[in-house]
This record gives structure tokens, sequence and C-alpha cells, in this order.
């Protein structure tokens, strides 16, 4: 019993090292741009058709909506009727959306008041979510999930047009501060919810008929309204069915086990680049297939040891993961405990 509480305790402290410890910050960096990208378009695909879908007169009117969850709710509908002089509040709120989106995304890209402008994406996501459902699938949740950490997260360390410029005046003046590593627990949340939509997807699946005889994605292929180009004839076979639904199960239950051994990440993640793109591919689902895969970025490890990134200031080299506990008062004057290493953990 011991030897099992010891070992428990062991897990615990190395998960809380790997949640704790500063990580490199290009992988959320890389993360944030990206998903910047994304949300511009996902933005401007939509904004044409945005009053069919969410004006008082479109397809779903006031008497026909039905809140996703009761009570209120924050959503910038909450406050569209302070505009009522200029605008009906549902202009109001559409053209709060659409100007949320747009700065939100063009600051995410550049790296300006990166928070502030996850924060304006996550709110005009989550309303245009809640006016009507009916419009979204799981790429929405997934980019309102993912603004939502991408709030608390320190990501503007590179690729940030701020820090671009003060880059560029500390050469000028002869100095140069590299990006310090940063916290660590947004990047491992958004990591672990990636792996759970895989596992929650994976094991919803294999619970159908249709996935465990092998029929599912020759189904799904024949569907012409979801067909983006032509899908070879041989894929629509029943034998290239029951190979595709289930290679599809295996991908899904495997990836958030498989993911995590570095010698597995990188190709793990060129498998999972590769379903993604048949999918792209084969499916007409609005930028579902960029989103999932933009979470790819935060699994990268970049180069150890690279001279642009600067070691935390709790560290020395060689203490990476080191105990950071706090010394009793009164302990200054004695001798230092030596650093204790932690093991390695996956990024």
């Amino acid at each position: 019993m011991r030897s099992i509480g010891r070992m428990l305790l062991q897990t615990a402290a190395a998960f809380d090292r790997w949640v704790r410890d500063p990580v490199d910050p290009r992988p959320l960096g890389w993360f944030r741009c990206w998903l910047g990208a994304l949300t511009l378009v996902n933005i401007i695909l939509l904004w044409p058709d945005m009053p069919m879908w969410l004006a008082d007169d479109g397809v779903l009117p006031p008497e026909l909506h039905q809140p996703p969850l009761p009570g209120p709710s924050l959503t910038v509908y909450a406050f569209s009727g302070a505009f009522r002089g200029a605008y009906s509040a549902d202009t109001a709120a559409i053209l709060l959306i659409r100007g949320l989106g747009v700065v939100g995304g063009l600051g995410m890209c550049l790296g300006v008041l990166p928070r502030c402008a996850a924060a304006c994406v996550w709110l005009a996501i989550t309303s245009y979510s809640w006016r009507n459902p009916l419009i979204l699938h799981s790429g929405d949740a997934l980019l309102r999930i993912a603004t939502f950490f991408l709030i608390f997260a320190r990501t503007d360390a590179v690729l940030s047009l701020p820090r671009w410029l003060r880059r560029r005046r500390s050469l000028a003046a002869g100095a140069s501060e590299p990006p310090a590593p940063v916290p660590a627990w947004p990047q491992r949340i958004l990591q672990l919810q990636l792996c759970i939509l895989y596992l929650a997807t994976g094991i919803w699946k294999s619970s159908g008929p249709a996935w465990q005889d092998g029929s599912a994605v020759g189904i799904v292929l024949q569907m012409g309204e979801f067909q983006r180009f032509p899908i070879p004839d041989i894929l629509l076979t029943p034998v290239a069915s029951r190979v595709l639904t289930w290679a599809t199960l295996a991908f899904e239950l495997g990836f958030p086990l498989l993911v995590w051994p570095r010698a597995l990440r990188l190709p793990v993640l060129a498998v999972g680049l590769a379903f993604h793109a048949g999918l792209e591919w084969m499916l007409n689902v609005q930028l579902f297939q960029w989103t999932i895969t933009a979470f790819y970025l935060l699994f990268l490890q970049p180069a150890s040891g690279c001279p642009a990134v600067a070691p935390p200031e709790h560290q020395r080299p060689g203490d990476v993961g080191a105990d950071r506990s706090v010394a009793a008062a009164g302990s200054a004057a004695a001798k230092p405990a030596p650093v204790r290493a932690s093991s390695s953990t996956a990024a």
C-alpha cells in the first residue's frame, strides 16, 4: 500500500509540475496568431448571411428562439438595445458581432492586446451561437472554448507587432530582450481539450451500429449536400468504407494516448493532418478541419536550447522544472538546499 501511495503522490507531483512549470512561449503564440486568422475568415464567410441567420425577420424569429441555457447570457444582445435610436436591436447586434470579430481577429493575428482581442472574439462567437444555435457545428464550439482560455494566456511573447517594435528599438540601442517562458496551464488545458474531443467522439461513434459494421463513412460520403469535391469511386466501395470507418475510430481513440510520447508525437500529428486534409477535400464543413488542426500547434516542441528564449528568472541553466518552494521566514541566512531537478514532462 505504501508503494501505491508513493506512486500516486509522485504522479500527482509530476502532473502539478507539468501544469505549472513555465513553457516555451512559441506554441501559444503560433496558435493565437493562426486562430486569429481563422476567426477573420469565419466572420468574412458569415458576413453576408448574418441578417438571414440572426435578424428578427430572418429564419429564426424571436418568438421561435429558444436560448441554449435558461437565464441571462453574456452576449451582445444584452446591450444592443442601447443603439435603438440609430439601429434596431437586432441590426445593432449584428454590427457588434461583425465589429468584435474583425477587431478581435486582427488583434489576435498581430498580437496587439491579445487578451482583449480574444475576449472580443469570444463574445462575438458566443453571441451568434446564442442567437441561432441551428447554424453551428463543433468547430464553432471549439473556437469559443479556445478564445476563452486565450483570455487568460500570455501569448504576445512571439509573433506580436508591439514586441517586434520594442525589439527593433532595443536592437537600435544595442540591447535585445529574448522572450521569457510563459505559464503552462492555458496550453495544457487546450491540449487536454483536443484529446477529450477525440476521445469522446471516438467513444460515442463506437457505440453506433453503422460504425461497428463499417458502413458509417460510406453513408457520409454519399451525402451530396456535404460533398466538396468529387470522390474517387474506389472510396465508395463497401471494403473502402469499412477500412475508413474503422481507421477513423482507431485514430480518434488512439490520438489522446499516442500524442504524448515525444517519439510518437510528430508521426501522430502527421497522421492527423492527413486525416483532416482528406475530410476537408471530401466534406464541406466550414473551417472545421482548419480549426481542429490549429490545436496541433500546441503540441509542437520547439528546438531546445534556442537562444531566442530566455530561461525563467527563478531557474539557472540545467535546473528546468526545479522545485520553487518558498523558504520559511528567517531561513535566508541558512545554507540553501540543493535544487532538485524534476523528471522531463511532455510539452
